[in-house]
């Protein structure tokens, strides 16, 4: 009768567990990244546009990855290019780069923002769950909610690499968006002086477009602070 029910309890956890354990929702899927947004900031060249909104506020960054990234040392920018001209650009990681004041800030890829960022915030409720389930369910139910933490965390990191931008080639009335993930300095309080650079490359020659994007001050607990002079968010001559 005991081992009947402590079995009992156990699938009682597990199903607990899933129910209330680590779980992940984020609020925007990828084809939402080509639909009409408000960019931060945007630069048009030879009828290539390129337009970078900044997700570093807590709302923003939970409602597309579920998670505050910016104060787990992760800066996420959505970039979108859009080639409104009749000459086909090629662009990609490489030629993209972000600085904060004179440092440069590391490209990182979707699976390490997740780890550092995203999962970490699911880590302590998961931890708890585990140990709630081996102390009232046993082994089963620890061994359970272990399985499910992991495969949480593997869903995070698949989203935040489906999520992130693409070397893409764009023929005249093409687009591409995706997510940026840069690594910033510890301790980093408020983002002043963010420039995004690109240098896309007009496929089949050596020529390139060169944009420099200046975001506005962004403090990583809140709301936007002051636009950067000289620039706002519609297109430059």
């Amino acid at each position: 009768m005991l081992l009947r029910a402590q079995i009992k309890f156990a699938f009682i956890a597990i199903h607990l567990i899933a129910a209330g354990c680590a779980t992940f929702k984020p609020g925007m899927r990828y084809q939402d990244l080509t639909q009409h947004r408000e960019f931060t900031v945007k630069e048009s060249q030879e009828g290539l546009e390129v337009s970078v909104e900044e997700f570093v506020s807590k709302n923003k960054s939970v409602q597309a990855f579920d998670a505050d990234l910016a104060t787990h040392g992760i800066l996420a920018l959505l970039l979108k290019v859009q080639n409104n001209g009749t000459r086909t650009y090629s662009i990609g990681e490489q030629t993209i780069s972000a600085s904060l004041g004179t440092e440069s800030l590391p490209l990182v890829s979707g699976k390490k923002a997740a780890s550092q960022a995203a999962d970490s915030e699911y880590v302590g409720k998961a931890l708890f769950w585990t140990l709630m389930a081996g102390v009232y369910a046993g082994p089963i139910a620890a061994a359970a909610s272990a399985a499910h933490t992991r495969a949480v965390n593997e869903r995070i990191e698949e989203y935040f690499d489906t999520m992130s931008f693409n070397y893409s080639v764009l023929k005249p009335n093409q687009s591409a968006a995706g997510f940026l993930y840069f690594q910033l300095p510890k301790g980093t309080k408020k983002l002043e002086n963010l420039r995004v650079e690109a240098t896309p490359f007009e496929d089949g020659t050596a020529d390139q477009l060169s944009y420099k994007l200046v975001l506005p001050t962004l403090d990583i607990s809140g709301a936007a602070a002051t636009p950067p002079a000289g620039q706002n968010n519609g297109s430059q001559p």
